[in-house]
């Protein structure tokens, strides 16, 4: 008889610590899972090679974490601009200035 009454007494404290970790645990769950806070992930890499085979495109990572960049080139084949696309579809456009083939600085371009 003593063993059924421990049962009984059992059985609701532990449907009661079962949902209190539960509770905890889906808290956690959002408290770790916030969404893009502005880390780019840089794995997997994808190039994106022209018919010349020079890479036009990188993306960076996939599904909703996916950022890429556009690598603009002028009429010798050579990078003058950088497009960043992020994942809130923001971009930024950097500007690659030259030296006798050598890159002095970079430039943020304002859209």
């Amino acid at each position: 008889m003593a063993k059924k009454g421990f049962k009984n007494f059992r059985d609701p404290v532990v449907y009661v610590l079962n949902q209190e970790l539960r509770k905890r645990n889906l808290r956690n769950k959002v408290s770790i899972e916030p969404g893009w806070d502005g880390e780019l992930i840089q794995y997997p890499i994808k190039l994106i090679r022209d018919s010349s085979k020079k890479v036009t495109k990188i993306i960076y990572a996939t599904g909703e974490d996916q950022w890429f960049q556009e690598l603009i080139r002028d009429g010798t084949s050579k990078i003058y601009q950088v497009k960043t696309t992020f994942p809130d579809s923001s971009t930024e456009t950097i500007q690659v200035n030259r030296v006798s083939s050598l890159v002095d600085n970079l430039v943020e371009i304002e859209e």
